[in-house]
């Protein structure tokens, strides 16, 4: 027991905690549940637990959106934080992008259309997720309705804000790789690799050891897709100066669904 949930497996660890498949008995019913608590090492550690706080203020005090994960309650037991989150039905992109050539064209729109709705949320009061990624990306069995959730607001940050060097690395923009401020911007060029792999079932720019993808990053442009309502997308998506990017998360799910059209 952790708190009054029962934790019956472990989902994901990370560097910074873990989480567990949780249940509790509910008078409506049994309560299914992700939890996420910080590693016991980093109870004390004071930047990682403002960290989480933020986290948890995110994930239960924001607006709900369909497409971002949210929080059913957050506490701490003997100190240690943790925050339990709706658990998002499906699983992670990453397990479609193990299989080439690619997603369906449709499909990989609408997942993209869906996650910049998401981001664009976040946006809005004046937030970055700044780790949008397939891993992050929880999609349901594509023969039901097609639902998406955007998960892990574990490196949010404000607008504005310098992030320091974090991220999943092939997925970083340009100016949080050099440990720039992070903007909406920033959310932009993430979502425009995810549309470029999800389209071309290859990685952009992953390159094996995190430095080289970094520099991938800097200085590699994306190949065309094939695809010229896509690589208008992407190209105004990726372009390295964040001022010269699509101007919006809201503006990229715009431009994505007119292809759906």
């Amino acid at each position: 027991m952790f708190a009054h949930w029962t934790l019956t497996s472990v989902i994901a660890v990370g560097g910074v905690g873990e989480v567990w498949r949780a249940v509790r008995d509910d008078p409506r019913g049994e309560a299914v549940v992700a939890l996420k608590r910080l590693h016991s090492h980093l109870m004390h550690h004071r930047e990682m637990r403002a960290q989480f706080a933020l986290e948890q203020r995110l994930t239960t005090g924001l607006p709900r959106h369909p497409h971002l994960v949210r929080a059913v309650e957050a506490d701490e037991v003997e100190g240690r934080p943790y925050v339990a989150l709706v658990l998002a039905p499906g699983h992670d992109l990453r397990r479609r992008l193990a299989r080439p050539p690619g997603l369906p064209r449709g499909e990989a729109l609408a997942i993209v259309a869906a996650a910049a709705d998401a981001a664009a949320h976040l946006h809005r009061f004046g937030f970055v997720h700044g780790d949008i990624n397939p891993g992050n990306l929880v999609v349901d069995d594509p023969a039901d309705t097609l639902h998406v959730t955007l998960v892990d607001l574990g490196i949010a940050r404000k607008i504005g804000e310098a992030g320091g060097v974090r991220g999943t690395h092939a997925y970083m923009a340009p100016e949080q790789v050099r440990g720039g401020a992070w903007t909406a911007a920033t959310d932009v060029f993430a979502l425009g690799v995810v549309l470029w792999e999800l389209v071309t079932g290859k990685r952009l720019f992953h390159r094996g050891p995190p430095w080289l993808t970094q520099a991938a990053v800097i200085d590699d442009e994306a190949p065309p897709t094939g695809d010229p309502g896509v690589d208008a997308i992407t190209t105004a998506a990726l372009a390295k100066d964040p001022a010269a990017r699509l101007a919006s998360a809201g503006e990229l799910a715009d431009r994505v669904r007119a292809l759906l059209a």
